[in-house]
């Protein structure tokens, strides 16, 4: 399983959307102003998916977001298409600047939905503490410290949920699979800015789900790295 996209909305539950699996998760947003997506996925085949999707339970209500949790290529393939709908990109600052760069090129050879809509480039750099806001809702963006994979990682927390949704800091294995022999230091550094900002979690939500779906929690990873 991949999360291919989690809807963030003003009012209802999140739309967890992975389309490998045509599974939607928490449905039923159809009362949102306006929504927030977490992750474009890796092309505008999949990020063009996810908007109709989300179009599909929250009809006529706008992308105002799309978090891009880092800038490798499977997790902002498909920003254009976010951009042609208006979204405003919030990634860490300190991958402001190239995705202003790339995202702002022409695509000629292969005309792309931005392309065609030519709609303004909109990339908010965040600090290390962003919060997003709206009818009583909060989503946190922290930045991961002392995490190998990129500088510039970004992790969702939602309080009133106690859900915290993650990238590539920890993959999760199939539940019967033996514990590494030294635990990989994503999933050390992952527990560490857990417990650096104190979140209460009672769910850890990957990109790359484990497959069999299992829910994910702090006490599972605590036992990978040998914290127990």
């Amino acid at each position: 399983w991949l999360v291919t996209a989690l809807l963030f909305a003003t009012s209802a539950p999140l739309a967890l959307i992975t389309l490998h699996m045509d599974q939607v998760v928490y449905p039923g947003a159809v009362a949102a102003l306006w929504y927030c997506s977490l992750r474009a996925g890796l092309s505008e085949a999949r990020a063009q998916a996810v908007i109709a999707e989300a179009k599909r339970l929250m009809p006529g209500k706008p992308i105002r977001y799309v978090v891009n949790t880092h800038h490798h290529f499977d997790h902002s393939g498909g920003l254009r298409a976010f951009v042609a709908e208006g979204a405003t990109i919030l990634t860490h600052e300190w991958n402001k600047p190239f995705l202003q760069d790339v995202l702002s090129r022409p695509h000629t050879l292969s005309p792309d939905a931005q392309e065609r809509a030519r709609t303004p480039l909109s990339v908010e750099g965040v600090g290390d503490r962003h919060v997003i806001t709206g009818n009583g809702k909060t989503i946190e963006l922290h930045r991961m410290m002392d995490f190998g994979h990129t500088p510039g990682m970004l992790i969702a927390y939602f309080p009133q949920l106690r859900i915290l949704y993650e990238a590539d800091s920890y993959n999760p294995a199939a539940a019967d699979a033996p514990p590494a022999a030294v635990p990989s230091p994503y999933n050390v550094a992952l527990l560490a800015n857990i417990e650096r900002l104190n979140l209460a979690v009672d769910r850890i939500l990957p990109v790359h789900l484990p497959p069999d779906g299992r829910v994910v929690t702090v006490a599972e990873l605590r036992r990978v790295v040998g914290a127990n």
